[in-house]
């Protein structure tokens, strides 16, 4: 059984054809999703946005969203835990989650293999705990980082013990009060990726913190896209949470535009969740996989995406010490 890593439309969201024959037809139950919003909406114009690079021969890029993806296993999940940040360490060993509310806010450390809370740090009162990640700083230890929604605060742990080592203060977007919602790490530019309710995202520099620039996110039409929630870097895309809808979203970081998108209502359809407010929010990618989970959610999900073969294909760590994955560039012709 093999795969062509440079053509991912050989396999694209395929079923196996009925004739029994082997071969492979695209599914044409994919459908384009009709977004909300209203038609009198300014165009979003940024001066400062970087010019798009030209997309190079051979690329492909969704137009429509996706609602086909592979479960490779559920697994269980604090249903206490009102779950805003999820990452992997860089080995794969831990994952690290951060839980909101006030007073009962948390950062914990999680077995990978069990999946049981290994170790739980409760926040002070005075906050409301949201994303995190994984990263590795520039003495080479292993950090992570957790910002808050209204505090306008953010915390840097020691990953082992979760003792807290640093406070530090951020601003975002000024007019929805410099809140703080995702955080993700993009280790090739060793910079942090920070969303803040808003239809931006917000880059900041690992080691100082300072805000270098920030990108309008838009959806395949062209309408912005607000509410941006939990992120996770993945294969050079930052994909997003979206608040109250069980959209995924998976964006460039230069231009804003987003290049992937999926439809993951069918994962665990919202009637069965209970409360409206316990909804998807949590992507953590693994070595041959992505975790999913949600606020309140009883369970995590192993999954994976058919169209988007290079995401996991022959993975291996980085050596950055990242969390991210890179192509093995042992697989030779």
């Amino acid at each position: 059984k093999v795969v062509f890593p440079d053509w991912p439309s050989l396999l694209l969201t395929a079923t196996v054809d009925e004739n029994g024959s082997g071969e492979y037809e695209k599914d044409d139950a994919v459908t384009e999703e009709v977004l909300p919003g209203s038609k009198n909406d300014p165009p979003v114009t940024d001066a400062n946005e970087p010019v798009e690079e030209e997309e190079e021969a051979g690329d492909e890029i969704q137009n429509i969203i996706v609602n086909t993806f592979t479960v490779l296993e559920q697994v269980n999940h604090d249903q206490s835990s009102f779950t805003q940040g999820l990452s992997y360490s860089d080995d794969g060993t831990v994952i690290f989650e951060t839980t909101g509310l006030y007073r009962q806010s948390k950062v914990r450390r999680l077995n990978p293999d069990t999946f049981d809370v290994e170790l739980s740090v409760d926040t002070d009162d005075a906050y409301f705990g949201e994303g995190c990640t994984f990263y590795t700083d520039a003495d080479g230890k292993g950090r992570l980082i957790e910002i808050t929604w209204l505090e306008q605060t953010g915390f840097i742990y020691d990953s082992n013990t979760l003792e807290q080592l640093k406070e530090f203060g951020y601003t975002t977007t000024p007019g929805n009060g410099n809140q703080g919602w995702g955080i993700t790490y993009d280790a090739s530019k060793q910079e942090f990726i920070v969303s803040d309710g808003t239809q931006y995202l917000y880059f900041w520099d690992r080691d100082t913190l300072a805000e270098k620039r920030k990108v309008t996110v838009t959806r395949f039409d062209g309408r912005e896209q607000k509410q941006l929630n939990e992120l996770e870097y993945m294969d050079g895309l930052v994909c997003c949470n979206i608040w109250h809808r069980d959209d995924i979203i998976c964006v460039d970081p230069v231009t804003g535009k987003s290049v992937r998108e999926y439809d993951m209502s069918s994962l665990w359809p919202a009637n069965q969740r209970g409360n409206g407010e316990n909804v998807l929010n949590g992507i953590a990618l693994g070595k041959d996989h992505v975790l999913l989970t949600g606020k309140r959610w009883d369970r995590m999900y192993k999954v994976v995406f058919p169209d988007w073969p290079s995401l996991l294909l022959t993975a291996t760590v980085d050596e950055n010490g990242s969390g991210e994955y890179e192509k093995d560039d042992a697989v030779t012709e």
